[in-house]
């Protein structure tokens, strides 16, 4: 990343956002947050840092201001105002990682010097959930893989053992979903799949480029001081039919899915609805 990149960024879906997270959280918090002893001063330093790159990137929404002997934060896109002392856990309404969670629209996840995840709040994931992998190794978030990932796997995971401090790394990770529900945890697997085998098959191709949507989760890989490393993922989706109006946009997805294993596509659970997505695809590209 460079370093003008904020491994946070907030657009014009950051109320909706933030509303649904804080929804989700009072309804389950348990599910969406979860934290493992003895990383709080790993915590408060995410805390610092998401706090002091909100006020850069947006100064008209976000104000962090001393207050005698305390820090006032005011969101003044939700109309919130916090004075809390960094270091002090009782000084904010939450744990300092769930607190901070509230504040953005990226899924904030903590692993350890070994790789380890620790804490995190996760309110938008893809087929996976918090406390199914706490204290479990980074690369077996997304497990079980196909082994065609797995050297890929295995490198990113050597990348985040090395990582230095101060150089933060970005990936991007892309998927097909039916609907734009953003939080697909793993508890909705099942109903997902049935509602691709009832909806997809008699579905018509102007209600296949609405209801489709491209998904892609913005990752970073921050090293913190205390060797600790933060992983941040903000997800975008948009309907498959406002991507296709740019004919080369239609053109690159067809190339790419034509060659993309099948193993990667079951993986992805593109297969059940592929042969109509490949057909859509080409129809945009020849009207292109």
């Amino acid at each position: 990343m460079k370093e003008s990149d904020f491994i946070v960024e907030t657009d014009e879906h950051y109320l909706k956002e933030i509303g649904l997270k804080a929804s989700l959280l009072e309804q389950y918090h348990d599910y969406y947050y979860a934290e493992l002893p003895g990383y709080r001063q790993a915590a408060w330093e995410v805390v610092m840092t998401v706090l002091n790159q909100l006020v850069q990137q947006s100064p008209d929404r976000f104000i962090l201001k001393q207050e005698g002997d305390a820090l006032c934060f005011r969101n003044l896109a939700i109309g919130e105002r916090t004075l809390f002392k960094p270091g002090q856990d009782q000084s904010l309404p939450f744990a300092p990682l769930d607190w901070i969670g509230r504040q953005v629209q990226e899924d904030l996840i903590l692993l350890n010097k070994s790789g380890e995840i620790v804490a995190g709040q996760l309110c938008f994931p893809s087929g996976w959930a918090l406390h199914e992998k706490l204290g479990k190794q980074f690369m077996e978030i997304h497990a079980p893989l196909p082994s065609l990932s797995m050297p890929m796997i295995q490198s990113a995971n050597k990348l985040v053992e090395r990582l230095p401090l101060g150089k933060p790394i970005a990936r991007n990770n892309w998927g097909f979903r039916l609907g734009d529900q953003l939080d697909m945890s793993s508890k909705y697997s099942t109903v997902y799949r049935k509602r691709l085998e009832e909806e997809i098959p008699s579905m018509a191709d102007e209600d296949f480029g609405r209801k489709v949507f491209v998904r892609v989760e913005h990752q970073t890989l921050s090293r913190l001081t205390t060797g600790d490393v933060l992983f941040t993922i903000h997800t975008y989706h948009s309907p498959l039919e406002t991507e296709v109006q740019d004919s080369n946009r239609a053109a690159t997805m067809l190339s790419f899915l034509e060659s993309t294993p099948k193993e990667l596509l079951e993986y992805k659970i593109i297969t059940p609805y592929y042969s109509k997505l490949i057909s859509y695809l080409r129809s945009n590209v020849k009207n292109g």
